[in-house]
């Protein structure tokens, strides 16, 4: 009886844990740049202006 349960839940968390995101260390690449969310700008900072690995920064915009 909990097999038929088991299987759907089983399957939606899987798909789940391979939908979220995460981070990567040491990616290079767009994809792996973090995307504003909301009303929030992400500033890319140059190479010169980084402060050991952050080379960006997440801030909120108000009106």
């Amino acid at each position: 009886m909990w097999a038929k349960y088991l299987l759907p839940v089983a399957a939606v968390l899987l798909l789940n844990a391979c939908s979220s995101s995460r981070s990567v260390a040491n990616c290079t690449s767009v994809k792996c740049r973090p995307q504003p969310e909301g009303r929030q700008l992400v500033i890319w900072w140059q190479p010169d202006l980084r402060l050991g690995n952050a080379d960006f920064s997440k801030v909120n915009v108000d009106d």
